[in-house]
């Protein structure tokens, strides 16, 4: 298992990640939308660099609330370690609020503590980002991330 430190957890996206939220942005009353985050691991930095943020195309969505389809992202996550020659890895889920700061509902925090059960992790850890609708995507973004014990 990659172990990060808790306390000494840094996070970065890529460009092209911060491409992909702006573009599914729910401004206009659009559904949510979400998908699964890959990245490397840098053990020495204690740090994730979030190469790509891949969208369910199949999930179940509505106004508020995504269902993202586990057996789509895990054949885009195959693929995505495999393209990498197994350098990245599967992060966390991400998906969209109609909010300019959005916070965690009930129902995420749910959802978190259930994938946090349920997902068979390579990580001591699992990032949730939940994408809001400001305009300036760095300040937008709602960055949680749970340590497993």
């Amino acid at each position: 298992m990659i172990k990060l430190d808790k306390d000494k957890f840094k996070y970065k996206y890529e460009q092209s990640v911060l491409e992909t939220f702006k573009q599914y942005q729910q401004k206009n009353g659009e559904y949510e939308i979400g998908g699964i985050l890959v990245g490397e691991i840098y053990l020495e930095y204690n740090t994730v660099v979030v190469k790509k943020a891949i969208v369910s195309k199949k999930a179940k969505r509505s106004f508020m609330g995504v269902n993202i389809d586990k057996k789509e992202m895990q054949e885009e996550l195959d693929k995505e370690r495999f393209n990498s020659n197994y350098k990245w890895y599967y992060l966390g889920d991400w998906h969209t609020h109609p909010e300019p700061l959005p916070k965690s509902s009930f129902i995420d925090r749910f959802s978190y503590n259930n994938t946090v059960k349920k997902a068979i992790l390579t990580t001591n850890f699992i990032m949730f980002i939940i994408v809001g609708n400001g305009d300036d995507i760095t300040k937008t973004i709602l960055t949680e991330v749970i340590f497993k014990a």
